[in-house]
């Protein structure tokens, strides 16, 4: 049995773990930390990879801060329209991003960012000291009687890991996504939340905490999904690579895969994100709070169609490619 011979090893890295920078939504709940931070023990972890990690991520979501906010807001305008926050239709990403310019100003794309920043810090930590943690006790311990034995074991644990971080970062996403797809309706009007603060201070909130948690469950298995569909194309292609990648053409050969297996992911899981977001939209209202991921689907069929679950799916690979170039960048440079 597989399961007898893993005693006391490492699970398998993070299957497209809960904060991975490929994240099927092109910008999950938080950042995901290197492989090399999660796998390691703890106490092997020194501050200065802490601090190189926060840096790293922290000039790439304020780099793609623009683009963030310019996808929400294709993806999730009837959301906005239904809620009252968007009186307008934009027809493509550019006139969303000379509207959002003309009403609001140039500073406003990074309307949310500095939640997301101040997030890095804690949602490492908590990474390293639980995510990881939690991944392998779960792994360690998984039944050894299981049906399919590690498969069962690997996804498990990885499940596990990802919603013992997620109850820590998604709050903290969930206010930065709300800031951004919080619109003025005309110059010199004023935003509904001026900042983070003001949107958990919402009364709702505190008769009702856990709405601050809607749409986890899309979030975490989703993010999963997205790993394996991501990790099984890779795994189908790389036999069929050159073996070494200094030459220009194997580089760009291996690039251009993961690419490839990032869209098609991103694209497959596309209408999981949508109707995670438009969830977390209607939540804060009880008129248009949507009682389920079921419910949210039928409405966006019935009065959208297929293709309202793919809304900005396009400018979302926009978003994937510059994000992956800036991590490409990054590594190449440090």
């Amino acid at each position: 049995m597989a399961g007898d011979a893993r005693g006391g090893q490492e699970p398998p890295r993070h299957v497209g773990g809960a904060e991975d920078d490929r994240t099927f939504d092109g910008c999950g709940a938080g950042p995901q930390v290197d492989d090399s931070l999660v796998d390691e023990p703890s106490g092997n972890i020194s501050v200065e990879h802490i601090q190189a990690a926060c840096l790293e991520k922290g000039f790439i979501c304020t780099a793609a801060a623009p683009l963030d906010r310019v996808k929400f807001i294709m993806q999730c305008q009837r959301e906005l329209q239904r809620s009252g926050v968007l009186e307008t239709s934009f027809g493509s990403s550019w006139q969303c991003f000379r509207g959002i310019a003309s009403t609001e100003g140039v500073r406003s794309f990074w309307r949310g960012n500095l939640i997301q920043v101040a997030a890095l810090l804690p949602t490492i930590v908590t990474h390293v000291f639980i995510g990881g943690p939690t991944q392998r006790f779960v792994y360690n311990n998984f039944p050894l009687t299981f049906p399919f034995g590690q498969t069962a074991a690997t996804y498990t644990a990885v499940l596990c890991g990802a919603l013992a971080v997620s109850m820590v970062s998604y709050p903290l996403d969930f206010a930065r996504f709300r800031l951004a797809v919080d619109m003025k309706s005309g110059q010199g009007l004023s935003y509904d939340y001026r900042h983070s603060l003001a949107f958990f201070a919402q009364p709702i909130f505190s008769e009702s905490p856990h709405l601050l948690y809607t749409g986890i469950g899309l979030y975490v298995l989703g993010s999963v999904m997205y790993g394996m569909l991501h990790t099984a194309m890779v795994q189908l292609v790389l036999p069929r690579l050159p073996a070494e990648v200094d030459g220009y053409d194997a580089f760009a050969a291996h690039v251009g895969t993961g690419l490839g297996a990032s869209a098609v992911s991103t694209l497959g899981l596309h209408p999981v994100d949508t109707v995670r977001r438009r969830m977390m939209i209607a939540v804060t209202r009880d008129d248009l709070r949507y009682n389920s991921a079921r419910h949210c689907l039928s409405y966006i069929l019935l009065t959208e169609g297929l293709m309202g679950l793919y809304r900005g799916a396009t400018f979302t690979l926009v978003r994937m490619s510059f994000v992956s170039s800036l991590s490409l960048a990054w590594a190449v440079a440090t």
